[in-house]
C-alpha cells in the first residue's frame, strides 16, 4: 500500500448533503485531507509535504467558491451564509498557521494539531453546516420560504439527526486521537530505526577501519619480522659460538612470540567481526593430541616434567578444523607449561554424547602448577585478561589465548571452563561439537611437514624455480631456503621482472609476492596465466598480508596457495613439494 491511498478519514453515506456537486467536490477535498495527513505521519520529505499543502490550499479556495455561489444563489445575504464564508476563511488562514510553527514546535506537536484541526473542522462543517444548508436548498423548490425552509432544516437536524452527528463527531475525535498516537509510534520506530542506521553504519566504517589498519599493520611488522626470524634461521645453520647461539636463540624465540602475539590479535579481530570460518574436514583426535605434545617436546624436557596423554576413545568418521582444535589445545597446553615448574601436564579428551550425525567431545589440559586465585577465573577469558600482573610480569602472555579459546569453542558449539586451586595446579578445558563424515571414511593423518626438506632432496634437487619479492633480506632469506633444499632459484625484483623471466624461461613453480613496485603479484599473475604455456604453472603467494580476504584474492587472480610471512620453512616445504608432485616436475 502506499502513503496516498492510507485513509485517515474514510468517506461514507452520512457525510452526503443531497447535491451532487457539493458531494463530489467534498469527496476531493476528503482525499486531499487523507493524503495531506498520511504523508505528515510518514514524515516525507519536506518538498513533498509543501506540495500538498499548496495543492490543498489551492483546492479549498476553488471548492469554497463553487459552494459559496451555490448558497449565495439561495441565501442572498443571510445570516447563514455569512457564518458559512467566515468558516471558510477560517479554515484557509488555520491551515496555514498550524503550518508555520513547525519550525517553532516538534513535528510530533505539529502532525497532532494539524490531525485535530481537520478531523473536527471536516466533520463538524460537513455534519453540521453543509447538510443544513442543502437541507434548505432542497426544500426551496417546493415553493417553502426561506425562512420556513430554515426552520424545517433546523428540524431535522435535530433528534437522531443530532445523535447522529455527535456520535460522528465523538468518533472522529478517537479517531483523531488514535491517528496522533499512531504517528508518534512512526515517527519514534522510525528515528529507531534511522538512529539504528547510523550506528551500523558507524559500526560497518569502524569495522573496516579496524580491518584496514590491522592488515597493513599486520604486512608492515610480518615484514622486518620474517627478516629476523629468517636471518636467525641462516646464522645459526652456519655455525656460532655458544654463547652468540645462545643470544641468537633468544632473538629467534623473541621474534616467534611476537609472531604469536600478531596472529593471537588477527584471530581475534576475524572472529568479532564474523569473518572467521571453521573447516569441515577429516580429523584425528589423536593426531592432533600427538602434534601439541610433538610440538612442546623440547621445552617440556628442559623444564624436566612429564607430559601425559588420556584419550577416551571416539568415532573415527569426526569431521572438524583441525587447525583449531589444534590451536586450542595448543593454546591450554602452553599455558600449562608455562605456570608449572615441576610435576606434570596431562592432556585428555572425553566423549560427553553422541547421535546419529554428531559428538560432544572435552578436550581438557590438567597440571601441577601454581594455581589461580577464585578472585581471578571469572576475569580469565576475557581478552587481554590474565590472572595477576605480577605472575603476568614472571611468566608473560598477553591473555589472548584463552580468549580465543573461548571464541573457538563457541564458533564448534561448545564451551569453555577452568577449575584451580592455588598451589596445586589447574585444569582448563572447551568443548567442541563435531560432525560425523557421512560416508564413515576413516582418517589417518599422513603430514608430511618434517620430511618435506628431504623429499625436495630427494625427489625435485635441481628444479628451476622463480621468486618474485621486491624487499632484498626476505628475498636473500627465501632464496637460501628453497636452495637448500636443492632447487635452482632465479629471483625477480617486481612483477614487471617476473613476467620477463617466466616468458623466456620455463619454471616448474613461482613464489609470489603481492605488494611489489612496478606491478604488483595479481597483475603479474594475470598476465603470467596469459603467457603461452605458462597457463597451468604453480604459483604460491608468498606474502605478510595474511587475512582470508588476501588468501581469496590470491585465488580469485589464479593463484594455487597462500604462504604467510615471516615463513614457517616446514610448511613452505610442504607446500613447494605438493605443488611440484602435482606439475609432475
Amino acid at each position: 500500500m502506499s502513503i496516498d491511498t492510507i485513509e485517515i478519514f474514510p468517506w461514507n453515506e452520512n457525510f452526503e448533503t443531497g447535491l451532487a456537486v457539493v458531494d463530489e467536490q467534498h469527496k476531493i477535498l476528503i482525499a486531499l485531507l487523507n493524503k495531506l495527513v498520511a504523508h505528515l505521519a510518514y514524515q516525507s520529505d519536506v518538498p513533498t509535504l509543501n506540495a500538498i499543502f499548496d495543492e490543498l490550499r489551492q483546492y479549498t479556495v476553488t471548492h469554497f467558491a463553487d459552494e459559496e455561489a451555490i448558497w449565495q444563489e439561495h441565501f442572498s445575504d443571510d445570516a447563514w451564509l455569512k457564518w458559512h464564508r467566515h468558516a471558510h476563511h477560517d479554515f484557509i488562514d488555520e491551515v496555514i498557521r498550524l503550518k508555520n510553527e513547525e519550525g517553532i514546535k516538534s513535528l510530533d506537536e505539529v502532525i497532532g494539531d494539524i490531525v485535530k484541526f481537520l478531523t473536527h473542522w471536516l466533520s463538524f462543517h460537513i455534519l453540521e453546516s453543509d447538510k443544513r444548508m442543502a437541507k434548505v436548498v432542497l426544500a426551496l423548490p417546493t415553493g417553502m420560504s426561506l425562512q420556513k425552509a430554515k426552520e424545517v432544516a433546523d428540524n431535522e437536524m435535530a433528534g437522531s439527526t443530532r445523535v447522529l452527528i455527535d456520535t460522528v463527531m465523538t468518533m472522529y475525535d478517537k479517531l483523531a486521537n488514535n491517528t496522533v498516537r499512531l504517528t508518534r509510534e512512526i515517527n519514534a520506530r522510525k528515528k529507531i530505526e534511522k538512529e539504528l542506521k547510523v550506528a551500523k553504519q558507524q559500526a560497518d566504517a569502524a569495522n573496516r577501519c579496524k580491518s584496514a589498519f590491522l592488515a597493513n599493520m599486520s604486512h608492515e611488522i610480518r615484514t622486518p619480522l620474517s627478516a629476523i626470524i629468517g636471518m636467525a634461521h641462516i646464522m645459526k645453520n652456519e655455525g656460532l659460538p655458544p654463547a652468540q647461539e645462545e643470544r641468537l636463540n633468544k632473538i629467534d624465540q623473541a621474534g616467534k612470540h611476537l609472531l604469536s602475539v600478531i596472529n593471537d590479535v588477527l584471530d581475534l579481530s576475524k572472529i568479532e567481526a564474523e569473518k572467521f570460518h571453521l573447516e569441515q574436514k577429516n580429523i584425528s583426535i589423536e593426531s592432533l593430541v600427538e602434534n601439541v605434545a610433538s610440538m612442546l617436546a623440547d621445552r617440556i624436557r628442559e623444564k624436566d616434567i612429564k607430559l601425559f596423554t588420556c584419550l577416551e576413545k571416539t568415532p573415527r568418521n569426526l569431521l572438524g578444523d583441525s587447525t583449531r582444535l589444534q590451536q586450542a589445545i595448543l593454546n591450554f597446553t602452553n599455558n600449562a607449561l608455562k605456570y608449572t615448574e615441576q610435576g606434570s601436564i596431562t592432556i585428555s579428551t572425553q566423549l560427553l554424547n553422541e547421535d546419529e550425525s554428531s559428538v560432544l567431545v572435552r578436550f581438557q589440559v590438567q597440571d601441577t602448577g601454581i594455581g589461580i586465585e577464585p578472585g581471578d577465573i571469572p576475569r580469565l577469558f576475557h581478552a587481554f585478561e590474565q590472572a595477576d600482573t605480577t605472575v603476568t610480569k614472571k611468566y608473560g602472555g598477553t591473555g589472548l589465548g584463552l580468549a580465543i579459546n573461548k571464541k573457538l569453542a563457541g564458533l564448534m558449539g561448545g564451551d569453555v571452563g577452568v577449575e584451580s586451586t592455588v598451589g596445586q595446579g589447574s585444569c582448563f578445558w572447551f568443548t567442541a561439537r563435531l560432525n560425523k563424515n557421512s560416508k564413515s571414511i576413516e582418517y589417518k593423518q599422513t603430514s608430511q611437514h618434517s620430511l618435506a626438506d628431504q623429499l625436495l632432496l630427494e625427489h625435485f634437487a635441481g628444479t628451476r624455480v622463480l621468486i618474485a619479492e621486491d624487499e632484498p633480506i626476505n628475498r636473500e632469506i627465501s632464496t637460501y631456503l628453497l636452495e637448500s633444499a636443492g632447487l635452482i632459484v632465479d629471483q625477480a625484483e617486481n612483477g614487471e621482472i617476473a613476467v620477463e623471466l617466466a616468458k623466456q624461461n620455463d619454471y616448474t613453480l613461482i613464489l609470489m609476492d603481492l605488494q611489489m613496485p612496478r606491478l604488483n603479484g595479481f597483475d603479474a599473475t594475470h598476465v603470467i596465466r596469459s603467457i603461452p604455456g605458462r597457463e597451468n604453472i604453480p604459483i604460491l603467494a608468498l606474502t605478510a598480508n595474511a587475512f582470508d580476504e588476501d588468501r581469496q584474492r590470491c585465488q580469485d587472480a589464479g593463484m594455487n596457495g597462500h604462504i604467510t610471512k615471516p615463513v614457517n620453512r616446514e610448511f613452505l616445504y610442504a607446500t613447494i613439494f605438493k605443488w611440484l608432485n602435482k606439475a609432475g616436475a
